[in-house]
């Protein structure tokens, strides 16, 4: 697969998973400053953002692919008359609030900049915009190469009528007075884009007029102060306090604290005497039937400040449990168990090294008895990588590697991903701020054995009686208590239905796994390596993305042909016969044998996304980006006929046409709620129906079964797994599909 097609297929991927709305950046702050230990996070400091975006493409793409919200929220005084917009935070109740009229968009040779929306305050404005078609040629293809739009250049701001710039660093803090009802929306370059690839200088005018009672939800505002604990709230065994409570409507946003100086800390980063620290490894609640509550980001509410040597926490949580709720708090406390160790040894990269450069080692090491091999080095990401592979258990503890008199400006040691892996990587890098050491190097290799013990704190609390439950959607069929209760059941194979299903699995490849199973998970079969897995309507044939283009399996013979054409979200006619694919920026149908390969005409759309087919096998649907949602088209092959049918709002604008080609299942956004629900409607938009609601974490794609009467929805669950759930959305019968893993993708006869 070369790296374009790559890096569209990673693309492709990440974002069937991602909330609508989600802001990323609290969870991936708490992570980063949770989830490190002292000599871990320090070492982790060295490696700045763009950095990591460098090391991981796909995710430098999926940022450039999510909805980029600058808002995270604005500390306020607890005590005052306040209400709460999700998706923007607390606001005074009573006080003027502007959205903008209308989204606005602008495309440019393929390249999409939208704003969708916008929500303005006396003292804080909120626009969120999203950029959309950057081909992956725009970015730089080597590591050690940036692109040209980077740091101020890069920052888009507000451009008032009197010529007043507002930049983006100040959007939190900053309102647009009253008077003012018009702004350009700047965007000088696009983030990281090499120059002369793509268009610059973006401009959009803006419109903002008084939200209307339907526009925004604004629920308001109880704080309720922590009750007293049926255990000690702070004692020399309990350092977890709660310490405020915030009622958000079908919400609660619960703060708290973990004091570490309880335990005994005696130094900065929550170090001990004897020189061990603690890191936070898993916090759940629990409510009173033993039932797991959901422990939520609320992105839009600043956390609290901690006091003294403290972490300091805040979750929400649905209005959904049975109480008391019981918080367990379980971390790892890690003692370093003797003098650090180190060996030395000399390393020559030459005057000139090349990145992609490989040079063997072979050295073994002996650190507090454990066997450490150093098998090669090789350059590569602005920086030397060494390559390990250890005796079991050895990254349960810190191992580090230094260049005598080259300190990184990035990279170093601690815990692997797994205290059991045996094959691991150190980096030491420089980025572009540091050159790169060449010729003769001293190398230091660095092991502290460390001793690593779990303990578990926890807290109960209770709301006062009687409070407000969240009220379930008139209709819907899986709500978040319902999924909840799935893992209870075990109904295997309901009403004995049968057919073939296709899921994909992540099993740590570049592309994921994909097998084929009965419904009952039984007949289980390994097929191929690929995206985009999609099974013909008789199950006879599997077509999947691969990585040299797109392949057609047949299952009987194992016979697997190429059509010579790269593509995702693959969708079979109902007669089997042909199949239509997107590339992004194309629609193509091609035939099930490889031949008739064609483009369709859907100009002037720029981002089309395949929804399904109708029953004629002549009509096909398809999704196409317009402004900030997708526009449902209908488009017969033979006539070009082409007729509008309604707008959704979803990152990919993916959908599935039930076989007899009267219903339509969809992601679509609901106002004031950060993720997407799942719906059901006529092809023109009419009998729209809430199947499942937004607060159970779904995929964007869910499956038809093969008689229209059932949906698998993909969902995750607290554990990161998926767990596809089958839904009759007529019925509401819920069945939950506990022998398939992965993410299902198609469901034949």
């Amino acid at each position: 697969m070369n790296e374009k097609r790559m890096k569209e297929a990673l693309e492709s991927i990440a974002r069937r998973n991602v909330p609508e709305n989600i802001n990323l950046w609290p969870r991936i702050e708490t992570a980063v400053t949770l989830n490190v230990s002292p000599i871990e996070r320090e070492e982790g400091e060295r490696r700045t953002f763009m950095q990591t975006l460098r090391a991981r493409p796909a995710l430098m793409l999926l940022v450039v692919l999510l909805v980029l919200s600058l808002l995270t929220g604005a500390a306020y005084a607890i005590g005052r008359s306040l209400g709460y917009i999700p998706g923007f935070g607390l606001v005074e109740q009573g006080a003027t609030i502007r959205v903008l009229k209308a989204p606005m968009s602008v495309t440019r040779q393929g390249v999409t900049v939208a704003v969708k929306s916008a929500i303005l305050t006396a003292d804080r404005t909120n626009i969120e915009y999203s950029i959309t078609g950057v081909p992956p040629s725009a970015y730089p293809e080597g590591e050690a190469v940036t692109g040209g739009c980077i740091g101020e250049l890069s920052q888009p701001y507000l451009l008032l009528p009197d010529g007043t710039k507002i930049p983006e660093g100040r959007f939190l803090t900053t309102g647009i007075p009253a008077d003012v009802n018009t702004a350009v929306f700047v965007l000088p370059c696009i983030f990281n884009t090499l120059p002369g690839t793509v268009p610059e200088n973006w401009e959009l005018s803006l419109q903002f007029v008084p939200a209307q009672p339907q526009q925004l939800t604004v629920f308001p505002v109880t704080e309720i102060p922590p009750s007293p604990q049926p255990t000690p709230s702070i004692t020399a065994q309990n350092p977890l306090a709660l310490t405020n409570v915030l009622d958000i409507g079908n919400r609660f946003v619960l703060m708290g604290e973990f004091r570490y100086d309880v335990l005994g800390t005696v130094g900065d980063n929550n170090v001990f005497a004897d020189g061990s620290w603690m890191w936070t490894k898993n916090v759940r609640a629990v409510d009173a039937s033993g039932r797991e509550i959901p422990l939520q980001i609320n992105g839009d509410i600043e956390g609290p400040i901690p006091s003294g040597h403290a972490e300091a926490w805040m979750y929400q949580i649905d209005k959904n449990f049975l109480p008391p709720l019981t918080i367990y708090y379980e971390v790892e406390r890690v003692t370093p168990v003797g003098d650090e160790q180190r060996a030395e040894f000399e390393f020559d990269s030459g005057t000139s090294p090349q990145e992609g450069m490989t040079w063997p080692v072979n050295r073994e090491f002996t650190f507090s008895g454990y066997r450490i091999y150093l098998n090669s080095i090789t350059l590569e990401h602005g920086g030397y990588n060494f390559h390990f592979k250890n005796d079991p258990d050895v990254s349960a503890n810190l191992l580090d590697v230094e260049i005598v008199g080259h300190p990184p400006f990035c990279g170093g040691g601690g815990g692997g991903p797994s205290l059991e892996e045996q094959e691991l990587t150190r980096s030491v890098c420089y980025g572009m701020a540091t050159p790169i050491p060449t010729g003769k190097l001293q190398i230091v290799i660095k092991f502290q054995a460390l001793q690593r013990e779990t303990q578990m704190y926890q807290l109960k609390w209770e709301p006062p009686q009687p409070y407000a439950t969240a009220t379930p959607q008139t209709g819907v069929c899986l709500t978040l208590e319902t999924w909840n209760r799935l893992a209870e059941d075990n109904e295997e194979n309901p009403l004995g239905m049968g057919g073939k299903i296709v899921a994909t699995v992540n099993e740590g490849g570049m592309l994921p796994a994909i097998y084929v199973s009965n419904l009952d998970g039984t007949i289980l079969q390994k097929v191929d390596s690929g995206a985009w897995a999609s099974l013909s309507p008789d199950g006879m044939k599997l077509a999947f993305s691969a990585s040299d283009g797109i392949r057609i399996l047949d299952l009987s013979s194992g016979q697997t042909i190429g059509i010579g054409s790269d593509g995702y979200r693959i969708i079979w006619s109902p007669d089997g016969s042909r199949m239509m694919f997107t590339a992004t920026f194309a629609l193509n149908v091609v035939n099930a044998d490889g031949s008739g390969l064609r483009q369709i005409d859907t100009v002037p759309a720029q981002v089309i996304s395949p929804v399904g087919w109708l029953p004629d096998n002549q009509t096909i649907v398809y999704g196409a980006l317009d402004g900030g949602q997708f526009m449902l088209m209908k488009h017969n092959l033979q006539n070009g006929e082409t007729k509008a049918l309604f707008p959704i709002q979803n990152k990919a604008g993916y959908g599935a046409i039930s076989p007899d080609g009267e219903w339509i299942v969809f992601a679509d956004r609901i106002v004031g709620e950060s993720n997407w629900g799942i719906f059901i409607s006529r092809l023109d938009g009419s009998e729209r129906k809430l199947v499942v609601e937004p607060q159970v974490p779904t995929a964007f794609m869910s499956v038809w079964s093969p008689d229209g009467q059932w949906l698998i929805i993909n969902t995750r669950g607290m554990d990161n797994y998926d767990r596809p759930v089958l839904v009759n959305p007529f019925t509401c019968q819920v069945v939950p599909l506990e022998k398939i893993s992965g993410t299902v993708e198609g469901w034949g006869r």
